[in-house]
């Protein structure tokens, strides 16, 4: 079976989402501002200047949103060779995890969620979330990892959930 590689930092927000999302947090930031100097400087009783909050605490969260979409690492992938599964992903932390196919033992695949899970030799697991990945490209990985452990020889377990057999 051929290696896969995935570039997951291509697709994770384009230039038009962050372009909405720093419009957003700026809409929601001149919004606070609007109000407070309605209610201070212009002296309409009205409004009050603790109705300024909302959209100031909005505009910090859509702020720290499209920061980390702007700023975050460029280097997220996820790759299936012969050898191994790795992957570097994650918003904030990416962390990179690598399993080699000697120490797996089994795999648990649910059908109703974009998981695997990794049973290894040594009795513990660990579950690869792929929520965060494109559906299209979630479904190739998790249809590659089944493939590479049926050549590989692997119990592959199929579930509805994941939960159901913790």
């Amino acid at each position: 079976m051929e290696n896969l590689y995935y570039n997951l930092s291509e697709e994770e927000f384009s230039k038009g989402r962050k372009i909405l999302l720093w419009g957003f947090a700026a809409l929601f930031f001149f919004a606070g501002l609007y109000i407070l100097v309605a209610s201070l400087v212009l002296g309409q009783k009205s409004i009050p200047a603790i109705l300024s909050i909302a959209p100031f605490g909005i505009s910090l969260v859509v702020f720290i949103i499209a920061g980390i979409a702007t700023f975050k690492g460029t280097d997220l992938f996820f790759s299936i060779d012969k050898e191994k599964i790795e992957y570097k992903f994650g918003m904030i932390k990416p962390v990179t995890h690598s399993f080699s196919w000697i120490d797996i033992k089994e795999l648990v695949m649910p059908s109703k969620q974009k998981k695997v899970k990794l049973v290894f030799k040594d009795g513990t697991s660990f579950v690869i979330n792929l929520n965060w990945i494109q559906r299209k490209k979630s479904s190739y990985i998790r249809k590659h990892i089944y493939h590479m452990a049926r050549e590989k020889d692997l119990n592959v377990k199929k579930v509805l959930n994941l939960s159901k057999i913790s």
